[in-house]
């Protein structure tokens, strides 16, 4: 159980899922760089005022699906005495729902038609992992805490996604009314109502002490998996490590006991399927111009709200000196050593990542690139 006397609250608890959708038209995902979107969804447990295990748990009576739009295709990295912005992830929150057939819809395989291309068609997400997680309080902060349970041990597809076996991060929501440098602004805010939106103040980034303040669409999150650097640099916390370790150490204690009182409610009926027996396949979505990538908008695909377009003059800047041909990872390097010679640099290189593994012989195959992934 988790003990109070270390100041540790559980604010939320239930079933976390992490999903992959594959990039347009490819029929064998080999690495991150062949994924159009990763997603993790989490279902909400009734929360019960007299639960033993926090007494400032509200009372629910609706189930909580939500799907978030994970930026950077990944989780954050967690390496112990080191801190890189890769360290650091935003999550978005894309739908909310207490069906979760909405949460299949959204995963379904889509088709749409284009002028010059004809029918084109987006594969169904796969899952990528399944298990327990909690939100909890740590003194002045917030973590989203995980154990995995299917599959039992992370594998290539895991390692790939940075999912861990068990694995824990500071977890802030955004106020939407104040800009943060290197985060781009949603097209959309949160429609929060009074009372959750005066919880922010003046402030960036407030802990998520409240969990209703997930429940919104196009709520943005940040996920630090470093300690010290970030967590003091971003939303201005200082934290003692060595506590840390060991309030994890306890919560990791209690998602275990859980999976054990309280199964795993999966999205999707059977165990852990393999790409062949995933349900949801045996429908297709069709998507309007304004949600196919490359539209307006929707949730499929494009530059959803977290990732608006980056100009081609920040491109062409970041880029400038470069001698062609590059593959994928030698753009990303070679952005990431010149980050300084534009603003927003974190942005552009969350962009930059998404380009398609292959081989670029000019700034026009770049551009050309970034505006089918727009």
């Amino acid at each position: 159980m988790v003990k109070e006397e270390r100041n540790t609250d559980i604010i939320e608890q239930g079933d976390i899922f992490f999903f992959y959708r594959p990039k347009l038209d490819t029929e064998e995902v080999k690495d991150i760089g062949d994924v159009q979107r990763f997603y993790m969804v989490t279902h909400a447990e009734e929360r019960n005022e007299n639960s033993n295990n926090n007494k400032n748990m509200k009372k629910k009576n609706d189930d909580i699906y939500r799907l978030f739009l994970i930026g950077q295709k990944q989780l954050p990295e967690i390496i112990e005495g080191k801190s890189t912005s890769e360290e650091k992830n935003w999550a978005l929150n894309i739908l909310t729902t207490s069906n979760p057939d909405d949460i299949h819809k959204e995963l379904l395989p889509a088709e749409y038609t284009t002028e010059t291309r004809g029918k084109r068609r987006l594969a169904a997400a796969a899952p990528a992992g399944e298990g327990k997680y909690a939100i909890v309080k740590h003194d002045n902060h917030t973590e989203l805490a995980y154990i995995l349970e299917l599959p039992e041990m992370p594998g290539p597809t895991q390692r790939e996604f940075e999912i861990k076996k068990e694995a824990s991060y500071i977890i802030s929501v955004k106020n939407p009314n104040v800009k943060v440098p290197g985060l781009t602004a949603s097209e959309k805010k949160p429609e929060y109502p009074k009372h959750l939106q005066e919880k922010f103040g003046d402030r960036r980034w407030i802990s998520i002490e409240d969990p209703d303040l997930l429940n919104y669409e196009n709520t943005q999150t940040l996920l630090i998996g470093a300690r010290k650097k970030h967590v003091e640099e971003e939303i201005g916390v200082d934290i003692d490590e060595q506590r840390e370790t060991e309030r994890n150490a306890d919560i990791f204690k209690e998602l275990k006991v859980r999976k054990e009182q309280v199964p795993l409610k999966p999205l999707m009926k059977g165990k852990f399927p393999t790409k062949e027996e995933i349900p949801m396949a045996q429908e297709v979505k069709h998507l309007s111009k304004e949600q196919y990538p490359g539209g307006k908008g929707g949730k499929i695909g494009g530059k959803v709200a977290a990732t608006t377009s980056t100009s081609a003059a920040a491109i062409a800047k970041i880029f400038s000196g470069i001698e062609f041909p590059k593959n994928k990872n030698e753009l990303v390097d070679y952005a990431k050593e010149n980050k300084s010679k534009v603003e927003s640099s974190d942005e552009i290189l969350e962009v930059i990542k998404e380009l398609p593994n292959t081989k670029y012989h000019n700034m026009a195959d770049i551009e050309k690139a970034l505006g089918e992934i727009r």
